[in-house]
């Protein structure tokens, strides 16, 4: 790895570090001393692989090995492992613009089944990736590619416009929240 991209893993690991513990102070929860924010690790990539055997799994994409190539790939990314005490509840990942201006959380997943967070993940992963933005400088947070009309309108709740992305070439679709 060189020193640059060294620099840049240790400096945003800073923000995020710093972001996740902001939040965490201020999760509205009663059980919010159970909850822990955390970066991907090890124990989460290893409970994150049982998810894969799971019915109820929307879209299995691999945290195991796609975690460890979009994390060196991306060093200003954003992450986050979410817990309830020792169970891993959700992951996202995202990665801002070229440009800087703009956060795409690309992923966001919730344990499958027998969630202990169920219902939260998503409001937690966006308080966390909406503060992370802002800390970074990015204009708006985007959420890639939504699985399905169900969680457009969910996302949508949280004050994200759904848009369509142009051109046939382009497969994708997000929401989009300008930050301030």
């Amino acid at each position: 790895m060189l020193a640059t991209h060294e620099d840049a893993e240790r400096r945003y690991e800073s923000f995020r570090e710093m972001v996740r513990d902001a939040i965490q102070k201020e999760l509205p929860y009663t059980d919010r001393n159970n909850i822990r924010l955390g970066s991907i690790c090890q124990n989460a990539l290893m409970q994150a692989k049982l998810w894969s055997e799971d019915p109820r799994r929307l879209v299995d994409w691999p945290w195991d090995g796609g975690y460890r190539d979009y994390s060196y790939r991306n060093p200003k990314r954003f992450e986050l492992a979410t817990w309830y005490g020792n169970t891993l509840a959700g992951l996202s990942l995202g990665r801002p613009s070229y440009a800087g201006t703009r956060l795409r959380l690309e992923f966001i997943e919730s344990r499958p089944s027998s969630s202990p967070l169920k219902g939260r993940i998503v409001p937690i992963t966006i308080s966390v990736a909406e503060l992370y933005a802002s800390v970074i400088g990015a204009e708006e947070l985007r959420i890639i590619n939504p699985v399905d009309e169900r969680l457009i309108e969910y996302y949508s709740s949280f004050g994200y416009t759904y848009r369509k992305a142009a051109g046939e070439k382009s497969q994708k679709h997000y929401l989009v929240k300008a930050i301030s």
